[in-house]
């Protein structure tokens, strides 16, 4: 049995709808795993002080010391040193939030208590002190809702923010309680879909997506994609809509709607420019790569596919050079640096980050391509270093590479079975068939030419693995 070459050419498979598309807007850019730290022991020694004078004198239910409590967390959880007494700084931040937030919890509800909470929260997010920022969120949430209707102009803006932000910490718990809040508010929600409003339904739909809740991503979806049609003059339509309708094919893919996916795929997502022009190179490849693969011009395939890798990794290794110097000076500016260099610095890695992952995905797509091309040649020898250096340049096990990756363990498959090392070809494509079969269902056919090849090698198929 052969699989078809070049699978990831427009829109043939999965995969190439359900990559990791960039947001159209995104009203701040949520980086948890780099919170801003900044050694400032004056404003801990005024935090400090301001608490003292609040055990004296705590106000009226308390809530001048929820307030200290909360100025001294946030004071504390950015402090530098040391990664030991910066987790320690952390843990004492929250135990003072969570320490506030059973205050305000117990306090007379208010709109100006709980718009309060929120401009805390918003602080602590902005320096990507995340798990402060939750703790301020729910908080602000918790007192909304005593005072006000799930669709409420101010509760639903505690909960898309807070929405966006548990995405950012990839907290389920969190939004397995806003997501079904979101969708049921969003006919309701009368604020513009832009910035965080756009960014934190879509969080929501992504998390339903993940769920394998797709009646309810689908609906979100389309819901959303109602709105924007209804803001046609928008310059941000035809931008979203190119983004929910890949949100769209992919959740079809996953109901084994393959005809309605692929019918989206003129409409696929355009990412960011630099990003998007790297990707419109390599589809223009691949394209030219699978029009010789037609003409069985195999080896001219094989020349493009040869000269794409070796610009590829060219390309790859200056993004790394540019990554390693924005990362030095994100870090001299977290030392140094004003709050406006600062910024500027982090926006430069965000930004370098995301084009070295560009680079290092096309690297592993093309590695894959050209590994096939080299197998339909009858050269195993020269197509598994390929397909090994793919699965080790994949940027990322989740999401869309799920579906390239399972691609290329299944081509190493048939090489190994062709060595008649059936041993190894079996387990590969039992874990093929393991992990694509809970995606894509059991009619898909690459779940069934994984289930035919274990069964042309006599075992039964794997156990599936858990949706992650």
């Amino acid at each position: 049995m052969t699989r078809p070459l070049l699978l990831l050419l427009l829109g043939a498979c999965a995969g190439a709808f359900a990559q990791a598309p960039v947001p159209v807007a995104l009203p701040v850019a949520i980086a948890c795993d780099t919170p801003v730290y900044k050694a400032d022991p004056e404003a801990l020694a005024r935090a400090s002080q301001g608490l003292d004078r609040a055990r004296a004198d705590p106000g009226p239910e308390n809530l001048n010391l929820a307030a200290a409590l909360a100025d001294l967390a946030f004071a504390t959880a950015p402090q530098g040193g040391p990664q030991a007494q910066r987790d320690a700084n952390r843990k004492a931040a929250l135990d003072m939030a969570e320490r506030a937030a059973t205050i305000w919890h117990a306090a007379s509800p208010s709109a100006t208590l709980a718009q309060d909470l929120q401009r805390r929260a918003r602080t602590a997010r902005n320096t990507d002190h995340c798990p402060l920022a939750l703790s301020l969120f729910e908080s602000a949430l918790a007192v909304v809702d005593k005072i006000r209707d799930a669709n409420d102009p101010l509760a639903l803006s505690v909960a898309r923010e807070l929405m966006l932000l548990a995405s950012a910490m990839s907290d389920d718990p969190t939004m397995n309680t806003l997501a079904p809040r979101l969708l049921a508010a969003l006919p309701a929600d009368q604020a513009p879909l832009e910035g965080t409003s756009y960014a934190a339904y879509l969080a929501a739909a992504d998390h339903f997506y993940r769920a394998e809740d797709n009646e309810r991503a689908e609906a979100l979806v389309n819901e959303l994609s109602e709105r924007v049609r209804g803001a046609a003059g928008d310059a941000a339509s035809a931008p979203r809509l190119r983004r929910l309708n890949a949100e769209r094919a992919s959740i079809y893919y996953a109901q084994g709607r393959y005809k309605e996916a692929e019918a989206l795929a003129p409409q696929r997502l355009s990412g960011q420019p630099r990003q998007d022009a790297l990707r419109a190179e390599l589809e223009n490849t691949q394209s030219d790569m699978a029009l010789q693969v037609r003409h069985g011009r195999l080896k001219d395939a094989l020349a493009m596919g040869e000269a794409a890798l070796a610009r590829i990794q060219a390309g790859r290794a200056s993004s790394q050079a540019a990554l390693a110097e924005a990362q030095a000076q994100w870090e001299a500016e977290k030392r140094n640096g004003g709050r406006d260099a600062l910024a500027a610095a982090r926006n430069r890695l965000v930004q370098a980050r995301l084009d070295a992952n560009t680079w290092q995905q096309a690297l592993a797509d093309m590695q894959g391509n050209t590994g096939e091309v080299q197998h339909a040649l009858g050269r195993s020898d020269l197509a598994l270093p390929l397909y090994e250096q793919a699965l080790q340049s994949y940027p990322s096990t989740a999401g869309s590479n799920v579906y390239a990756i399972e691609r290329v363990r299944g081509d190493m498959a048939l090489v190994y079975r062709a060595r008649g090392d059936r041993a190894r070809a079996l387990a590969l494509q039992q874990q093929v068939h393991a992990t694509l079969l809970p995606l894509l269902g059991a009619q898909h056919p690459d779940v069934r030419e994984a289930q035919s090849e274990i069964a042309a090698l006599g075992a039964p198929p794997a156990r599936p693995a858990k949706r992650q």
